[in-house]
Order: C-alpha cells, then structure tokens, then sequence
C-alpha cells in the first residue's frame, strides 16, 4: 500500500526530476499536465529506467517520437548542430536524459530510502507499454508535456511497493553542499 502522502511526494519528485532534465532546455518552462492516462499525443518509443530498494520498485519510461523536433531539441541541449544529431548520437542524448532525468529522482528517494539502485536506460518500442499492467504496479501516474515550450514528452511512473509506502519530504529546505577549501 503506497499512502496518499506518499504518492504526493512521488509526483513531486518526478516533476522535479523532469525540470532538472534535458528534457526541459535551461530557458523555458514547461508545463506538466499530471493524471492517470496519456492524452495528447502518440509516442514511438521509450526509455525505460527503473529504481528498485528493499521496500519498491519504481518504473519510469519516458515517452518520445525520434523526430526532427525531437531531435532539434536534443542538438541544442548537447550544443551541437542538429544535423549532426544521427541515429546514434540521438539514442545517446535520449538515454542519457533518462539517466538525468532518473538519477535526479533517485537522490531525492536516497533522502527517504538509503539503499536503492538505478538501473541503465533502455529504449524500448511503444508497444510494450501496453504490458505495464504486468508489473503489478501499485501506484501508476503520467506525467505529459504538450505544451509549445518544446517537443512533446512524457513520463510514466509505476510503483510496486513490497511493504507499505508512507513518507514525507521537504523540498523547500536547501541542501547543503560541500564547499571547495585550497591548501
């Protein structure tokens, strides 16, 4: 069982983790539209990550189309000319933005849960999202980006918890960083 307050603060930390990704460039906002289906657009593929404690296992896939303005917005994050941006090159940045995008999520669960694990990114083809039910998820939640600030994304989460799920979380106080001292 995953509580409300749980899930609250799952969803938070997936909206920080998109904001703090390549999946939103550094001068634009985005708007995230959260819910319990995908609505606006058809995706091809995508990446696949998961997070796994002694407590959870967290999937979460990021939706996209390999297109010209996907793959335009992956050449201006990586600063490189779009037609340098090939198959492989855009497999490469589309990975590694799960791996941002992932890895983000995954420091703030460290705060909650000490011992978890990322796996690497995998592409997977769209279809195979119809086999989520599979995991026996349970919490499930979207997360889509259709707005005109950007090529349109989404993210999938789902949770299978292996003990009851109940925590909080507080983003509003600053972490505090190491400083850099000179001998």
């Amino acid at each position: 069982m995953i509580s409300p307050a749980a899930r609250n603060v799952l969803q938070q930390m997936v909206v920080r983790a998109i904001h703090a990704s390549p999946l939103v460039l550094a001068d634009q906002a985005r708007l995230i539209e959260v819910g319990p289906t995908l609505l606006r657009v058809q995706y091809e593929q995508a990446v696949l990550l998961t997070v796994s404690s002694y407590v959870f296992r967290l999937t979460l896939l990021i939706h996209f189309r390999d297109d010209s303005a996907t793959r335009a917005h992956f050449a201006a994050v990586n600063r490189v000319p779009a037609a340098e941006m090939d198959a492989q090159a855009f497999n490469d940045a589309i990975r590694e933005c799960g791996n941002i995008c992932c890895g983000n999520l995954n420091r703030d669960l460290v705060h909650v849960f000490p011992h978890v694990g990322m796996s690497t990114p995998n592409i997977i083809d769209h279809r195979c999202v119809a086999y989520l039910g599979k995991l026996d998820a349970d919490y499930v939640q979207h997360f889509e980006m259709g707005d005109s600030a950007g090529p349109p994304f989404a993210l999938t989460l789902c949770v299978k918890a292996f003990a009851a799920l109940d925590f909080a979380a507080d983003f509003d106080a600053e972490e505090q960083t190491g400083e850099l001292e000179m001998f």
